[in-house]
């Protein structure tokens, strides 16, 4: 057993705001710790506005709470098994591992080969997210439950951080009371509208964040897995629909999870049968286009299509993550909420909560050294994985089926000349050896980040002129495609040079 290094009078009170995957794995690491101290030092108070999974039956979460397929990659897997007993107990057979990746051109199916090398130590699985919550929230339940330094406020909502007197207020949704607690360390994994976020916002002039969301529009179907897709492969659908890209997870049930989604931009250009409320139009739209493979109920599948609305998803970009000042940290989605595209926002919220209990190791507990220290570890990783997530990929089609071909081309030279040809960046996502910021920096080397992120900001640009009514048609028509900000521009610069330069010829002669 070991002492803190801080001086501290009784033990200190943690409140963690959200029972996602960081906020509960913290919860967990806290009182691991607890066990490796000679006194208990955490009193933890989880607070969350939903119910606790950890109560709900797999039956009823698989018949009433099927949310959205999420990768839990070797990142994320190491993270849970920090704690001890949480990963082989209580997580690994809540998803479905995979052991290879599906490419869908069309009807045609490409099956890149994995090394066994590769699959050494990256365990990567597809969970359903609430799933892996439940898992979590069990275990803290079943091993903390009459653990006085442990206590889960489940239907209460964080309303406020009074951060100048160290304390927050909390609402009980059964019943409408409202009451303060105090809290030593505060602790925000409440997701993109984080209202611990808040508190640093007001209290640090020098914070940055940016929260918007990924600028695309998608729906998500679970229908029933067709024989011919692969149980434990991923599968990427490019261009499944026109303008359209998709991917497809398989989830226990023997059950298959579609997500498809567009371009903000390009949904007006949608076929009017994919807008339709009407499940039999959405049913025979997909019977004649929906190539990859054959569905198994297509009536399914057009029920839930027409019976959803689209989605969006928020994205958040921060500066830092701590506050030694109002002894505050944030993690998961309230710092870096993404896209789900490269898989591994979850991956990245786990690993938040990991850290922070291997610094609070490393640091003795001293909480002055370990908050400036979680920023410096993470911000890079969050934000890696923000700008990945968004730019790995390209708004333009055209250019996303270029850069799929150059990512198969890549990939397939680099096992043949290792030394010679770099791996491509989106090749080395999810494998345990490469940080996100070794993705990043990888993307940024072999050009494919600059690039997309340059195309992508000229999109969102224009869709946001447009929609705003700051241009006209006629000036979206000449623009369409950077036209005018690159070939009109460069014209326009020729033009520009050579009235100078006849100018001051003329103020010489003048002269």
């Amino acid at each position: 057993m070991c002492k803190p290094s801080d001086d501290f009078e009784g033990p200190r009170n943690v409140v963690i705001a959200g029972a996602g995957p960081a906020g509960l794995l913290l919860t967990a690491l806290l009182m691991q710790r607890n066990s490796e101290l000679s006194t208990p030092l955490y009193r933890v108070t989880l607070v969350d506005n939903r119910r606790n999974f950890g109560l709900v039956s797999l039956e009823e979460l698989t018949k009433s709470y099927r949310s959205w397929m999420l990768g839990l990659a070797g990142h994320g897997c190491k993270a849970l098994q920090t704690c001890e007993g949480l990963y082989q107990e209580y997580c690994k057979e809540v998803g479905i591992e995979l052991r290879s990746l599906s490419l869908h051109l069309g009807a045609k199916e490409i099956k890149p080969t994995i090394s066994p090398e590769d699959l050494v130590d990256n365990e990567n699985f597809i969970v359903d997210r609430n799933f892996i919550v439940a898992a979590i929230a069990r275990f803290v339940e079943e091993k903390y439950h009459d653990n006085d330094m442990c206590t889960t406020l489940y239907d209460h909502k964080l309303l406020y951080v009074d951060y100048e007197k160290r304390r927050v207020l909390v609402r009980n949704e059964k019943d409408d009371q409202e009451f303060y607690m105090p809290y030593d360390l505060l602790v925000g994994c409440d997701g993109v509208r984080s209202v611990v976020r808040e508190a640093l916002v007001k209290r640090h002039s020098t914070f940055e964040m940016d929260v918007g969301d990924i600028f695309q529009t998608f729906k998500a179907v679970h229908v029933e897995r067709p024989p011919s897709v692969d149980l434990a492969s991923l599968h990427l659908l490019p261009a499944v629909f026109p303008e359209m890209t998709g991917i497809a997870l398989p989830e226990t049930g023997n059950k298959l999870n579609i997500g498809i989604g567009v371009a903000r931009h390009l949904f007006d250009q949608l076929p009017a049968e994919l807008k339709s409320d009407d499940p039999k139009v959405v049913a025979e739209y997909a019977r004649q286009n929906f190539k990859a493979f054959e569905l198994v109920d297509y009536d399914d599948f057009g029920e839930q299509w027409a019976n959803q609305r689209w989605n969006r998803t928020g994205q958040v970009h921060c500066n830092f993550y701590h506050s030694s000042e109002i002894s505050v940290a944030i993690m998961g989605d309230a710092a870096h909420a993404t896209s789900p595209s490269i898989g591994m926002g979850m991956n990245t919220a786990l690993r938040d909560a990991q850290v922070f209990y291997q610094l609070l190791q490393e640091h003795k507990d001293n909480l002055t050294e370990v908050l400036p220290e979680f920023s410096n570890k993470r911000v890079k990783e969050g934000n890696s994985l923000t700008d990945l997530a968004m730019h790995l990929y390209c708004m333009d089609t055209r250019q996303q089926l270029f850069e799929t071909i150059h990512m198969i081309v890549r990939g397939a030279l680099h096992k043949m000349l290792p030394s010679l040809i770099l791996d491509h960046p989106q090749n080395m996502i999810g494998r345990v050896k490469f940080q996100l910021s070794d993705v990043y920096n990888r993307a940024k080397v072999v050009g494919v980040l600059d690039k997309h992120r340059r195309i992508n900001a000229e999109t969102r640009q224009a869709y946001f002129e447009k929609t705003n009514g700051m241009t006209s048609p006629e000036t979206q028509a000449m623009t369409k495609g950077g036209w005018m900000s690159s070939k009109t521009l460069l014209s326009g610069a020729v033009v520009v040079a050579g009235v100078a330069v006849g100018y001051f010829q003329w103020m010489a002669h003048c002269m």
